[in-house]
């Protein structure tokens, strides 16, 4: 007997271990190497339906515990710094899984945040002064990411959550393929990462990086479900063209595996 789409949503959420099917995340992610970037971007300007949403620059201050149990967990916590810094979010992203080539995870941001002081502890790591994660999520966050967290990473974890060593710069042109309501969003992302060490950041990698996403007005997961096919189509024929292998990290985990023992 086929399963139903209200079963599927159901069954996906039980996976991400979240309630609200607004906050699920589908999306493609593969690897760009650094000389066709540009050719891959003339390809994208050239295909029927395809128009460019927007450029932009920002970066995001990764954060963990000491001990990074986000990053062992599979999860990632980031302030993300958009219009030149002055517009600051909390964004998290929960454990995910993979299906038909398709990461399928969970994605929050807070409003954005005001009065969020930080500082520079002696090791050069930022530390947070007048604002703990705990406290963030009480004042701003939505009640599905706060549950979200806790569920995922529990209390004594969110309390750890002290440092940001992990600091990545974005170059990001995002494209739009629009199926009315629902939409595919491509993107081009130069990434330039940095880890925040004893005598300052130093660089710690560069890398390339194409993503598609499946979006809905409104958030629908019924409607992103029923155009995962054109995702899939529309990442094909770029494959078919440019050597983009699939890419199994996020960028968080991608920077940040080095640290971890047999990274």
């Amino acid at each position: 007997m086929p399963i139903s789409v209200e079963d599927r949503i159901e069954g996906i959420c039980r996976r991400l271990g979240i309630d609200d099917w607004r906050f699920v995340e589908i999306e493609s992610k593969r690897r760009v190497v650094p000389e066709e970037l540009e050719e891959l971007r003339k390809f994208l300007f050239k295909k029927k339906r395809v128009k460019l949403e927007k450029a932009s620059f920002f970066f995001d201050q990764f954060l963990d515990t000491p001990k990074m149990d986000l990053l062992r967990l599979g999860a990632s916590l980031r302030l993300r710094y958009k219009k030149e810094g002055s517009c600051v979010y909390l964004q998290y992203k929960g454990p995910g899984f993979r299906k038909d080539g398709l990461l399928y995870r969970s994605e929050f941001s807070t409003e954005r945040l005001r009065n969020v002081l930080m500082e520079e502890s002696h090791h050069d790591i930022v530390h947070f002064s007048d604002a703990s994660v705990s406290r963030i999520l009480a004042l701003h966050a939505p009640p599905a990411m706060a549950r979200a967290m806790r569920r995922h990473l529990g209390a004594p974890a969110l309390a750890r959550i002290s440092a940001g060593p992990i600091l990545c710069a974005y170059q990001k042109e995002k494209f739009l393929v629009e199926y009315g309501p629902v939409f595919l969003e491509p993107s081009l992302d130069r990434v330039f990462a940095f880890h925040i060490g004893r005598k300052g950041p130093h660089p710690l990698s560069t890398f390339c990086e194409y993503e598609n996403e499946v979006k809905a007005l409104g958030g629908s997961l019924e409607a992103k479900l029923e155009r995962i096919e054109d995702l899939i189509e529309f990442d094909g024929a770029l494959s078919r063209e440019f050597d983009i292998p699939p890419e199994p990290l996020d960028k968080y985990h991608r920077c940040a595996s080095f640290f971890l023992p047999g990274g």
